[in-house]
C-alpha cells in the first residue's frame, strides 16, 4: 500500500500495483517493479496450493465465514484470518496431495465460550437438527446466537445459518440445499455474540453423515 502525504498532486511513496514510488534528493519518482525470471521455489509451490485449496474452499460459505473470523487471526480478520488460520492449521499433506482436515477446520474463531454436550441428528433426508446444554455459561448470555454449517469439504458446496436459535434455547435446525443432499458433509457449529463483538471457535461434531 503507497502513502500520498501531499494530497492528490503530490508524489506518492510504496507500491500501487506494479508501480513503486519513492523520493530521492527531494524529488519524487516512480518506477516499474522488475520481471521476476527465477521459477518458484518449491515451498512457493506448496505455499500458492495450499492457500488456492483453502480459499476455493471457503468461497461456497464466504459470507459466514466473514462473521465467524471477524476482527480473528489477522487485524482485518474475515475471509484472510480464516484462510490464514486454515492454511496453517488446517491443511493436510499426504502424498504430495492436499486436502482439508476436517476436525481442525475452522469457520469461526474467537473468545466467546462455546457450547457443551452439542449433539446433531438427521431428521429426513435434508434436515439436521442440533441439540446443546442451554444452560448458563459464564462470559456469555443466553440470547448469543448459534451459527451452523454443513460443508462438503470435496465438492466445496455448503449450507449455513449465521444467526440462528439463541443459547437458551437448546435447539436449532439447519436445512440442506438440494444440491448437499445425499453427499458426504462435515457439520459444525459456533456462537455469535449478542451485541455481536466476538465469536466462538467452531466446534466439529461429525463427520460423514449423508
Amino acid at each position: 500500500m503507497a502513502r500520498n502525504k501531499n494530497g492528490i498532486l503530490g508524489g506518492f511513496s510504496g507500491k500501487v500495483g506494479s508501480v513503486v514510488g519513492y523520493n530521492s534528493y527531494g524529488v519524487d519518482r516512480m518506477r516499474g517493479l522488475p520481471e521476476r525470471i527465477a521459477p518458484a521455489t518449491v515451498a512457493e509451490i506448496k505455499n500458492r496450493t495450499k492457500f488456492k485449496l483453502v480459499q476455493d474452499t471457503l468461497n461456497c460459505c464466504k459470507e459466514l465465514i466473514k462473521i465467524g473470523f471477524n476482527n480473528y487471526w489477522t487485524k482485518t480478520g474475515g475471509m484472510r484470518g480464516a484462510v490464514s488460520y486454515n492454511k496453517m492449521f488446517a491443511v493436510k499433506e499426504e502424498e504430495g496431495a492436499y486436502s482439508i482436515d476436517p476436525e481442525e477446520f475452522r469457520f469461526s474463531g474467537g473468545t466467546l465460550p462455546g457450547l457443551k454436550e452439542v449433539r446433531v441428528e438427521k431428521e429426513g433426508k435434508d434436515l439436521f437438527r442440533f441439540y446443546w446444554d442451554k444452560e448458563f455459561v459464564p462470559d456469555s448470555s443466553p440470547q448469543d446466537q448459534v451459527m451452523m454449517l454443513a460443508i462438503d469439504l470435496e465438492g466445496k458446496q455448503a449450507s449455513y445459518v449465521a444467526y440462528g436459535g439463541f443459547r437458551s434455547s437448546g435447539t436449532d435446525v439447519l436445512r440442506l440445499s438440494v444440491d448437499l443432499v445425499g453427499k458426504v458433509v462435515e457439520v459444525y457449529i459456533g456462537m455469535i455474540a449478542r451485541d455481536r463483538s466476538k465469536q466462538s471457535d467452531s466446534q466439529y461434531l461429525t463427520m460423514n453423515i449423508v
